[in-house]
């Protein structure tokens, strides 16, 4: 009660309270007391419903507030998330553009490394061949003069026994034997 005495709302009912028993018997119309009573009722209570209304208000609007910083930063790290997203995109990006002009240098030269191994393989083998015609061509000329010199010397043989006495024979063979050494060397 005595809060209640403190309030300056209290004062207020009671002077409406009095001025409706005393006004009352001033005047005999209830309308004009009644706008009296409702103006001094509105005045009472009002200033309290008004504080307990911009009270809840408040509220509201800190609450709303509170969650518009929220979205907002909500909104700022899934911007962040995004950017560092796009960032790790980029990266894996640029990373697999630098495997691929690796894996090609590596082809290129893997692909050179095989041509020339193949260019030098075939000229090893163009050489080897080379070698064993010139091998071949020197032993077929060998065996042609092998084969002309016995085939000159039955032709010799056989033309001195049938014209040819034996001691001229001897002598031609001789200087036969003779010149195919000297030939020879």
């Amino acid at each position: 009660m005595k809060k209640m005495i403190r309030k300056p709302e209290f004062w207020v009912i009671v002077a409406a309270c009095v001025f409706v028993v005393v006004g009352s018997q001033i005047t005999e119309s209830a309308n004009f007391w009644i706008l009296i009573a409702f103006i001094t009722f509105f005045g009472a209570f009002g200033r309290a419903a008004y504080k307990k209304a911009t009270e809840v208000l408040d509220k509201r609007a800190e609450r709303i507030k509170n969650e518009l910083d929220e979205a907002a930063a909500l909104r700022a790290e899934a911007q962040a998330l995004l950017a560092e997203h796009e960032r790790k995109r980029q990266e894996a990006e640029e990373e697999a553009r630098q495997m691929v002009e690796h894996a090609k240098a590596e082809a290129e030269r893997h692909a050179a490394e095989a041509r020339a191994a193949l260019e030098e393989t075939m000229k090893r083998r163009a050489a080897l061949a080379e070698q064993r015609i010139a091998r071949a061509e020197e032993e077929a000329l060998r065996e042609v003069r092998q084969t002309a010199a016995v085939l000159a010397i039955e032709a010799a043989r056989r033309l001195m026994s049938e014209t040819i006495d034996e001691d001229r024979a001897n002598r031609m063979i001789e200087d036969s034997i003779q010149e195919v050494r000297d030939r020879l060397n």
